[in-house]
């Protein structure tokens, strides 16, 4: 299925056409920066929204990386401050817009979407089904037992939006097996070359110019810098 890659230049005669054309089923949106080549993205959800109420009028699906992009926001807590914060509006804006939410990873996504209307959807991946952040569950007989900060950033386990703890990935599979037709597969694969995806490195930085300096300046801060 073809899907168009929403900006903030997107406009409704684009969606109408491509409605027309029988090709395109749907539109991805990805909040500008939010994963791999989303810079072209959508800054601010405001600015789509004469394109978001053609889209519910004729029925285009609209297909949301959901998370913010909010660097003061931790990175596991952005799926769920992007449903407080932009689904939650948005739905109650657009009741009868078709939204499906991508790649969920967090129970908070799991009950939004099974408490929204039926026109709210989800896709859950198999990598979120089968690990998480420390893949305390996964079987070393299979593809091994490392986590993704095990020894270092393990790439191959890096994924955006990232791995969670336990918890939301038992949601998951409670979702899954729930047989709610509301949750269903979305694979996400995503091949890179290799000098893109094997960037894995020890972990802490090299600090010792800067402990010191660092130590200077807290003790005058606070009065405290012997003579």
């Amino acid at each position: 299925l073809m899907t168009l890659y929403m900006t903030d230049g997107t406009t409704p005669a684009i969606i109408r056409e491509a409605k027309a054309s029988g090709v395109v089923f749907a539109v991805k949106y990805y909040p500008a920066g939010a994963t791999t080549n989303s810079d072209s993205g959508v800054t601010k959800i405001e600015n789509i929204y004469p394109v978001l109420e053609t889209m519910a009028e004729i029925g285009m699906p609209l297909l949301v990386h959901g998370e913010v992009t909010d660097q003061a926001v931790d990175i596991f807590d952005r799926e769920a401050e992007f449903i407080r914060t932009v689904l939650v509006p948005l739905i109650a804006r657009f009741p009868t817009l078709k939204l499906v939410m991508e790649h969920i990873t967090t129970a908070d996504a799991v009950a939004f979407v099974a408490q929204a209307p039926a026109n709210v959807a989800a896709t859950i991946t198999c990598h979120h089904l089968l690990y998480n952040r420390n893949d305390i569950h996964y079987s070393p007989k299979t593809c091994g037992c490392i986590a993704i900060f095990q020894g270092g950033l393990r790439p191959h386990k890096y994924c955006l939006p990232v791995l969670k703890r336990e918890t939301h990935r038992l949601a998951l599979l409670d979702a899954v097996k729930s047989g709610n037709p509301k949750f269903f597969l979305g694979t996400d694969s995503a091949p890179h070359i290799v000098d893109k995806k094997h960037s894995g490195c020890a972990s802490y930085p090299f600090e010792s110019s800067q402990v010191v300096p660092l130590r200077a300046g807290e003790s005058i801060a606070w009065k405290r810098l012997d003579a």
